[in-house]
């Protein structure tokens, strides 16, 4: 197996709500521990047809999908590729940061997503972001646990996490002050 692996969920499978068949290569109870342990923070996923992040974050149905996909699949922290991003960082680490930070916020209830001349406007109830976070950081080390991930390797991915997020808050911060 190659240390990337993009992971692609269809607009068939968001119009069918298929989260089965969408995990099938990264589900944990499928896969193979070893399989399983060479997939952390290797994965790559894609929303065919987004552009960016309103995409997903403005559609009922993407919503939906996504509450349903980590409903079933929790372990997005786990498997998703992550590294602290810049405002000139290279595309596809933005769009995966991007990725994540949308499968946080896709939890989040009231929230307002206004596109301006300026730039995007990106309003939220934090507290449900923080817990969302929360939650997706505590999975991702359940599963380094169950297998044999050694614990500096979790805190690792931990603080990895952390950083992405507060550098994609910080690199929208810089495009749109």
């Amino acid at each position: 197996m190659s240390s990337q692996k993009i992971w692609r969920i269809t607009q068939a499978q968001i119009a069918s709500m298929d989260v089965e068949s969408a995990i099938l290569q990264v589900d944990p109870e499928q896969i193979a521990d070893d399989e399983v342990y060479g997939l952390h923070g290797a994965v790559r996923l894609r929303f065919e047809g987004a552009r960016g992040v309103a995409d997903i974050l403005t559609s009922p149905a993407s919503r939906k999908f996504v509450q349903a996909l980590h409903a079933r699949w929790p372990w997005a922290a786990y498997f998703l590729r992550l590294t602290p991003i810049r405002a000139d960082s290279p595309m596809p680490r933005i769009v995966d940061a991007s990725v994540f930070l949308t499968l946080v916020l896709c939890h989040v209830d009231a929230m307002t997503y206004i596109e301006t001349p300026q730039g995007i406007r990106l309003r939220f109830d934090g507290d449900q972001f923080r817990r969302h976070l929360a939650e997706l950081q505590a999975r991702a080390a359940q599963l380094a646990e169950a297998v044999d991930m050694p614990s500096t390797c979790i805190s690792q991915r931990d603080a990895l996490i952390s950083r992405t997020v507060a550098s994609f808050f910080a690199a929208g911060q810089a495009l749109n002050p």
